[in-house]
């Protein structure tokens, strides 16, 4: 029982630092803000993380985790490249409604993790994310299903695309995650069809496939 509560405390810590740093900025929260709205002592919070940046880690790291384990799991239950970056994007974007703050936490203070230990470890995962995506281009690039052109800078475009919509998106604005999905997703297919892929009229089913296959993911993957 002692160690269920322990644990139960270290994710309460994670989940209103996140809603903290999402709402001020990292600069703007403290471990005392995080403690104060718990009812917890600042020792406690220090029992769990030894530092603020360690807390950013975790909330990094946990984030990251669980994008690449849904990310895996769609690629598996989906067939094409075409549909497979679908379900990508939908699901990064998918994110930005569903695990608010952790995303926004996540996208507006990675720059912090540009060097050092805590880099390293938040690299990893991250890195891994991207190579799932660069993989999915290359192998539509070189199967046909894709024109060819360079799958590192397309790459660089797809997170570009899903990173910066915290930046204007509301989840009670005016445009859905899913009409915003659909849009990206149809510049995305579109733009990277040969004349003998994907067609205009295709584009919808292949976005329909994708957005079920991300629905199904199992929401623990702990």
């Amino acid at each position: 029982m002692p160690s269920r509560q322990r644990n139960s405390a270290r994710d309460d810590i994670l989940r209103v630092f996140a809603e903290m740093v999402a709402r001020n900025g990292y600069a703007e929260t403290s471990i005392g803000d995080v403690a104060a709205v718990l009812g917890l002592s600042k020792g406690t919070v220090v029992y769990h993380f030894n530092s603020k940046l360690e807390l950013l880690e975790e909330v990094h790291l946990d984030y990251i985790r669980r994008g690449l384990a849904q990310a895996h799991y769609v690629l598996a239950s989906l067939p094409t490249a075409s549909s497979q970056l679908a379900g990508i994007v939908y699901a990064l974007l998918k994110a930005h409604r569903d695990d608010r703050p952790a995303t926004i936490a996540f996208l507006r203070e990675i720059v912090r993790f540009t060097d050092g230990a805590p880099k390293k470890a938040v690299a990893a995962p991250r890195d891994a994310y991207t190579s799932l995506v660069r993989g999915i281009l290359s192998r539509g690039m070189q199967s046909g299903e894709f024109r060819m052109d360079d799958p590192e800078l397309v790459t660089f475009q797809v997170f570009a695309m899903c990173n910066y919509t915290w930046t204007w998106y509301r989840p009670d604005g005016r445009r859905s995650i899913e009409e915003i999905a659909r849009s990206y997703i149809r510049t995305l297919l579109i733009g990277l069809a040969t004349a003998s892929s994907i067609d205009q009229d295709g584009v919808d089913a292949v976005i329909d496939s994708a957005m079920a296959a991300v629905h199904s993911a199992p929401t623990d993957f702990s």
